[in-house]
């Protein structure tokens, strides 16, 4: 399952590439600056309806194009789906089976797709939001109201924040109060069932991964222990009048990540980090799977990059015995990573060649 053909038209270096993909491991070689990191960008905009590099999709315009067109060929569980994306006169236009699109969600429901890349480590060394966006990734895919219940939420929590904003001392901010209290209690709820349920594969694979450590993970909800989000939304709309924004809920949300007891971002290294964001991500993986009986595709650009040969041959071991599609970039010289592959692509001067 995951991506069968990928088609790339006006995008980056590429004027046009049409690959077949194998359903395991596919490694994606060449020198730098050659291309290859823009193959997983093309993927990973058909999924998630964005860039991982830029926020400006104008600079992925082949130079001297108006448009770029990508289109990839998924299979699900039970049936094979064509889907694109265009871009033209700074819009974006998904089709799914042929049909235009009315969401760029539709696209994410299709065809679930994760990134491993250089900045894999913020998920563990950066700020909250990269931490609640892997909450939030994952809950999406696997439980049916999620979405709506997280666009209700932040719904709120803008028409609130316009109100605090506005008029801080003479708006009454209560008539967003109950809705916001009652998403926001819905949507954590919903983060903190994830988290259990991939619990203990993040424990396994961190395991293996990181020579042994004891690793924890605990959800912070974004208010106070032993109150009720309504309660605390009462109690703190002083403060917020004075700020001007809601300073609970689940949008300030996180994850507390410890190793060995202590907190991972004062101990580990981005090597290190990079391992434990690969294994959150493989946790995810092998959840859906197990869950929906599908697969995810995992994009992993330079996976080599900060990594001894020891732990690079023991990650992608555990990478493999997922059994999710991947799809990984590597220089020419890294046999370790060329030897687990199903497939390979050479890319070079505008073209994505199948070697293997």
């Amino acid at each position: 399952m995951g991506l069968r053909h990928l088609s790339i038209r006006q995008f980056r270096c590429f004027p046009a590439v049409d690959i077949e993909l194998s359903p395991q491991i596919n490694v994606v070689e060449g020198k730098n600056a050659s291309g290859k990191t823009s193959i997983l960008e093309a993927i990973f905009l058909l999924s998630r309806g964005r860039s991982f590099r830029t926020p400006h999709l104008e600079t992925a315009l082949r130079q001297g194009e108006e448009e770029f067109y990508l289109a990839a060929r998924i299979a699900n569980r039970t049936s094979i789906v064509d889907v694109s994306l265009k871009r033209r006169n700074s819009l974006l236009q998904p089709t799914v089976a042929g049909k235009n699109a009315a969401t760029l969600g539709q696209l994410a429901a299709i065809f679930p797709v994760q990134l491993l890349d250089g900045q894999a480590n913020l998920l563990i060394q950066g700020g909250a939001r990269y931490r609640r966006q892997f909450l939030d990734w994952g809950a999406f895919h696997v439980e049916r109201l999620f979405h709506e219940t997280w666009q209700k939420y932040h719904r709120a929590l803008k028409q609130r924040n316009v109100l605090l904003k506005g008029n801080r001392h003479g708006n009454d901010i209560s008539v967003w109060d109950a809705e916001l209290a009652q998403y926001g209690e819905k949507l954590s709820r919903m983060r903190e069932q994830y988290l259990r349920d991939i619990y203990e594969s993040i424990l396994e694979l961190t395991k293996r991964t990181l020579d042994g450590v004891a690793t924890s993970i605990r959800y912070v909800r974004g208010w106070a222990e032993g109150s009720s989000l309504a309660e605390t939304l009462q109690a703190t709309s002083k403060r917020d009048r004075l700020l001007g924004t809601t300073c609970s809920g689940p949008h300030r949300a996180d994850l507390v990540i410890q190793v060995n007891d202590r907190p991972a971002q004062e101990i580990i290294s981005r090597g290190q980090a990079k391992i434990l964001a690969a294994s959150l991500l493989l946790a995810q993986a092998t959840f859906y799977q197990r869950q929906l009986g599908a697969s995810t595709t995992l994009l992993v650009d330079d996976l080599a990059a900060e990594l001894d040969t020891e732990h690079l041959t023991v990650l992608l071991q555990q990478i493999q015995e997922v059994g999710s599609q991947v799809i990984l970039t590597t220089i020419e010289s890294q046999s370790v990573v060329t030897g687990s592959a199903a497939a390979v692509f050479h890319v070079k001067q505008g073209n994505c060649v199948k070697m293997l």
